[in-house]
């Protein structure tokens, strides 16, 4: 009986250190803790200085990562890659990037994090619309018309409220040369012809403004339409 209880005990003894040694292993894998990249926004091109802290493997190293055992991977989204924890990158391409830190210990074991970069054309980019994508209407359609307008710190129309911080000017160019200072005027064309409506946009906070044009082509509608 003496015998059975001093397996029984030397059993559980091992499952306990088993449970230990994974659950030790399991805290020691690496953690991405912070990640920053800055700025998160800009103008092309766009120099970035990426930084992110990391936890797991020999903790008495840098909580960077520099002395703690972990190697830090970036990928820019662009091809643009680096290797250490404090990395530095240019975008020189317009468009939404996401950046990816990956921590990596000598056990293979990995964690990675993620941040979006948003790299504009522009200070201020304006992209007129209609209801008529085509270009082409007739003189008894009602144009509607649309623009979206993106900063670093502006989305319209993705922001309804940003339209305050924005003034708009549209300028028709037909014989009744109406101009409408909304976001979303309407319009019809009377008489038949090539227009270029202009669209101007600025925006104070940073005193930019941008010019836009939409050409439309107007037509008398199909005899016996309404």
């Amino acid at each position: 009986m003496k015998r059975v209880s001093i397996r029984l005990a030397i059993c559980l003894a091992s499952v306990l250190l088993a449970l230990l040694g994974a659950g030790c292993k399991e805290n020691s894998k690496p953690r991405i803790t912070r990640i920053n990249v800055s700025p998160a926004c800009g103008v092309v091109p766009v120099e970035v200085v990426a930084t992110a802290y990391a936890s797991g493997g020999d903790e008495s190293g840098d909580p960077l990562g520099g002395n703690n055992n972990l190697e830090m991977n970036w990928a820019f989204g662009d091809g643009g890659n680096g290797s250490t924890s404090v990395a530095y990158h240019t975008f020189n391409q317009a468009g939404t990037y996401n950046v990816v830190v990956t921590a990596v210990d000598p056990a293979g074991e990995t964690a990675s994090a993620t941040v979006p970069v948003t790299v504009l054309p522009d200070s201020l980019v304006v992209e007129p619309s209609t209801n008529f994508p085509s270009g082409t209407v007739t003189t008894s359609d009602i144009v509607h018309f649309a623009a979206a307008v993106t900063t670093c710190d502006v989305d319209f129309p993705g922001v309804p409220g940003d339209a305050v911080k924005l003034s708009f000017r549209w300028q028709m160019n037909d014989a009744t040369h109406q101009v409408y200072t909304g976001s979303n005027p309407s319009f019809r064309f009377v008489t038949a012809g090539e227009y270029d409506v202009n669209l101007t946009v600025t925006y104070a906070a940073w005193a930019v403004t941008r010019h836009s044009t939409i050409h439309l082509t107007v037509t008398a509608p199909p005899t016996g339409a309404n």
